[in-house]
């Protein structure tokens, strides 16, 4: 019982349109075509991360085929080798023209990363200025 598609929605519902078994059979398409639709959405909005595991928990995943019903196992993240490193010995410094801003131009401005316990001083650079054409000393700048 399918819709065939030569007979439009209003010609079904008119009085000149097919019998009342074809409105019948109509109805119970659309109502199937719909259900069927539904199944389809739920099962691919509850699909896994795993293509061949579809719509099933991931306490059901299988493992290997051996073992078909053994959860999945969990990832640790080793926390000797993350603790030991500090996350404070490298930090983003931003380097800016010192030339354009005396002159007051507009100033070219550069990001780059930093040693803290190599060098604790503020770092100089000789750097390119598109806006004046040649390289410049860029010093380090405070973070607004």
């Amino acid at each position: 019982l399918t819709f065939d598609g030569s007979f439009t929605m209003a010609q079904y519902q008119s009085t000149d349109g097919p019998s009342a078994s074809r409105k019948w059979s109509l109805r119970l398409s659309l109502a199937i075509n719909a259900a069927l639709f539904v199944v389809v959405a739920f099962v691919l909005l509850g699909q896994q991360s795993n293509s061949n595991d579809v719509g099933m928990p991931t306490s059901m995943v299988a493992t290997n085929r051996f073992s078909p019903m053994v959860a999945p196992k969990t990832r640790q993240i080793n926390t000797a080798v993350s603790a030991s490193k500090k996350k404070d010995d490298r930090i983003m410094v931003t380097l800016e023209c010192t030339e354009a801003r005396e002159q007051g131009k507009m100033p070219s401005r550069y990001t780059t990363m930093k040693n803290r316990k190599n060098t604790p001083e503020r770092m100089e650079m000789m750097k390119y200025n598109r806006f004046l054409r040649r390289h410049t000393l860029h010093r380090e700048i405070k973070k607004k």
